[in-house]
């Protein structure tokens, strides 16, 4: 089986690296469960890195804003990096970056974190 998505704890943050070039309808079910997966435990802190993703089509923006509202139901936080220049523009006709903080790389997301943290 493809692997979709991979993840990895950096400190108290897990990271969910996505890796995949495009995917159809059948495979954003084997994310979401994934992702369903990874709530299991009592994280709070997540960064989602897109840097791996080919083509941001809307059947992984409605995954992403699934998790979120889950993690955040949870008081916790989302946080997205590597976002190519076309999924950003998704994200903004979409307003999605008026609700996720938005870095270009994994290490600015982590990053941001420490500063709520030192803040």
């Amino acid at each position: 089986m493809e692997k979709l998505i991979t993840s990895e704890k950096i400190k108290d943050i897990v990271v969910i690296n996505f890796i995949f070039n495009e995917i159809n309808f059948e495979q954003r079910e084997k994310i979401k469960i994934a992702l369903s997966d990874l709530l299991q435990n009592e994280e709070n802190k997540f960064i989602i890195d897109l840097s791996k993703v080919g083509f941001l089509s809307s059947l992984v923006a409605a995954v992403i804003v699934f998790f979120a509202k889950e993690v955040r139901r949870r008081e916790g936080n989302v946080k997205l990096s590597g976002l190519s220049s076309e999924a950003l523009s998704l994200f903004k006709i979409t307003q999605l970056d008026r609700i996720f903080e938005l870095y270009e790389t994994k290490h600015d997301a982590i990053e941001s974190f420490k500063e709520i943290q030192n803040g």
